[in-house]
């Protein structure tokens, strides 16, 4: 048995497992450093190597993406859980920004992505509004959402909307060339946007829900 990571080493070795599903090879010190907050590239090193000595990953001396990981009790990475960003909050007028810097990463069982199109254009996002209580999703909640463009979504669906700084839930309606955002709480008013209003930026479909029970 491993000895436990604490939480800056679980956060580390969580996005080393992302970027290599994402991209197809490991991040280099420089990556994992930005990705974390970490300043120096010997600061990502250290952290690095007690992954290392832990017997989470190997790494490849002299080499910038010679990290691989060590799978021994986790079986094929393509059905082990898979880590997804959480997203920071952001600005609708620059969407790209939110996953440059994301708030963590949460461990999901890929059967919660069943039927995705691309598990890597999923993540998780927090909602920042009560505006779904109607429906049972709180301000606080945490939910998965595929990224997919607006044009590829059905009336009804409920999605993940950047308005501002700000990620709300709401039913997407495409009616008269123009977006619906509809609430499922009376206080809440409709918002109509047009599908290029930098005020407003559709991140995906909603197809999953975590919530911490009190």
């Amino acid at each position: 048995m491993r000895p436990r990571l604490t939480e800056r080493q679980n956060k580390a070795l969580a996005f080393i497992r992302a970027h290599i599903r994402q991209h197809s090879r490991p991040p280099t010190l420089k990556e994992i450093g930005g990705a974390l907050g970490i300043a120096s590239t010997n600061g990502a090193s250290k952290l690095v190597s007690v992954l290392e000595k832990k017997g989470f990953i190997e790494r490849e001396a002299n080499v910038a993406r010679g990290i691989s990981l060590i799978h021994d009790d986790e079986g094929d990475l393509a059905e082990a859980p898979l880590p997804l960003m959480v997203i920071s909050r952001g600005d609708s007028r620059q969407p790209e920004q939110i996953r440059h810097r994301p708030a963590g990463y949460f461990s999901v069982d890929p059967y919660f992505l069943r039927g995705v199109e691309d598990e890597m254009e999923c993540f998780i996002a927090r909602v920042g509004d009560d505006g779904m209580s109607g429906d049972g999703l709180n301000k606080g909640d945490f939910v998965i959402v595929e990224g997919v463009p607006h044009e590829a979504l059905r009336n009804g669906e409920m999605v993940a909307v950047l308005v501002g700084e700000e990620i709300r839930v709401r039913r997407y309606h495409f009616v008269n060339d123009r977006v619906h955002l509809l609430p499922a709480a009376p206080h809440y008013a409709e918002e109509v946007y047009a599908p290029d209003d930098p005020a407003c930026f559709i991140a995906g479909r909603l197809i999953g829900l975590m919530r911490r029970l009190e």
